[in-house]
């Protein structure tokens, strides 16, 4: 859903992660939290389906719009989209490569990611370069005007931990191949440490089951889209395979995103104590 109202002040992000803006949550009983609307089908008061705003819950629900406009605040994101998981939104994305086109992604990925585009690649004719994304040199390399279509980064990297520089990766694509999408997975850092948007990216994805939920209780995904023209291509993709989160579970990743703050510094606060203990007990 649309991003937030540029028109009011813009808080700190721990704020932003609680503050749910009222334009997107529409119910008529004002309720503090965002109702839940456990309901396949819409009443409808025109024969032509025109009566309403919500039809058929695959094609959009109000809970579902109320986490979507809520991350696509927070992700900086002309347009957000909530799907069943994390390699879900992936798939979702990799909908936009037709055969014969090329794919440059990373010599370090999360298995699941690895194991997805070696299937792209197999079966529908996708060429796939993996190449060293913490050298954009690497990158630039293997750039094609003609048949790059996305650069697919991770940064940090997983597992190895690898630091890519998205901006300039994403300047470089952008000039030789005004066509081509950079997408990065941005499960590892988050929304509340950084933005890949901001950073030169088209469409940032996460696994909503790590940070954001933060509750070991759900399975998500979570796209951001930096126009509304990549937003409507993936919205068509949802739409038709009907990968769009159901009900509870984006009542779920909302409360789990209203957290996020609170548990992502408690936990690096643990992590340097760990560290400095492991350390002084003369181990690397």
């Amino acid at each position: 859903m649309a991003g937030s109202d540029d028109t009011r002040p813009q808080y700190h992000i721990a704020t932003e992660l609680v503050h749910l803006d009222s334009d997107n949550v529409k119910d008529n009983y004002n309720a503090a939290s965002v109702p839940i609307y456990q309901t396949a089908t819409f009443k409808q008061t025109q024969a032509d389906g025109s009566g309403g705003e919500y039809d058929y819950s695959r094609s959009g629900n109000p809970t579902r719009t109320a986490v979507e406009a809520h991350m696509a605040k927070i992700m900086r994101a002309e347009r957000a989209f909530v799907v069943s998981t994390g390699m879900t939104a992936l798939d979702v994305i990799l909908r936009l490569v037709k055969s014969g086109q090329e794919i440059i992604a990373g010599d370090d990925l999360y298995g699941g990611t690895n194991r997805l585009l070696t299937y792209v690649s197999q079966y529908n004719g996708v060429k796939v370069h993996n190449v060293d994304t913490t050298n954009p040199d690497k990158v630039a390399q293997r750039l094609d005007p003609v048949k790059t279509r996305l650069v697919l980064l991770e940064s940090p990297t997983n597992p190895l931990i690898k630091i890519a520089d998205i901006r300039s990766i994403a300047a470089k694509v952008h000039e030789v191949c005004p066509a081509a999408l950079v997408v990065v997975d941005n499960t590892m850092m988050s929304p509340l440490l950084q933005n890949t948007l901001e950073l030169g990216a088209d469409i940032e994805y996460h696994s909503g089951t790590k940070y954001l939920s933060g509750h070991h209780d759900l399975m998500a995904g979570v796209i951001g889209c930096k126009t509304s023209q990549v937003a409507d291509q993936l919205y068509f993709v949802i739409n038709s395979n009907g990968s769009g989160l159901g009900p509870f579970d984006s009542w779920l990743l909302l409360r789990g995103v209203k957290t996020l703050a609170i548990r992502m510094e408690k936990q690096q606060a643990n992590a340097v104590c760990i560290a400095d203990f492991l350390e002084a007990q003369g181990l690397k």
